[in-house]
């Protein structure tokens, strides 16, 4: 054996070959135990909802009510998730899908208060033009 492929057991203090896992003295373990894989974080639970429910806000925003009642919940879903981060940080994640929701939901919301003048314009030429018979 060759003295740089040598190394002495901690334990024991007998000298053992370095490609040893354990001693054949003492069987204590030589190598360091390899570190545990670090668990995987979860996606926030209102992730998903709040990201569907901003995308829907957008797609009903045409049709105000809906647009808005979804523009309030993905906006309450959003802050549910970060609510959820920020109590188990080690748990969660989803910080982007969050931000996306939140943002979708605004932009619903903005769409939907812009459709307001939209249909007042378009039931007021409705009741003109059926108020003249056409």
């Amino acid at each position: 054996m060759n003295e740089d492929t040598k190394t002495t057991c901690p334990y024991c203090g007998t000298l053992v070959d370095k490609t040893e896992e354990v001693c054949p003295q003492c069987s204590a373990p030589l190598k360091p135990a390899k570190p545990a894989k670090q668990q995987a974080k979860l996606l926030a639970p209102t992730a998903v909802a709040s990201l569907v429910l901003g995308i829907l806000s957008i797609n009903f925003s045409s049709l105000i009510i809906p647009g808005f009642i979804l523009s309030a919940i993905g906006k309450r879903k959003a802050y549910e998730g970060y609510d959820a981060i920020a109590a188990n940080p080690d748990t969660y994640t989803g910080e982007g899908m969050l931000n996306a929701g939140r943002i979708t939901s605004k932009v619903g919301l903005i769409l939907s208060i812009v459709m307001i003048p939209f249909w007042i314009l378009y039931f007021t030429l409705f009741a003109i033009a059926f108020s003249e018979g056409l």
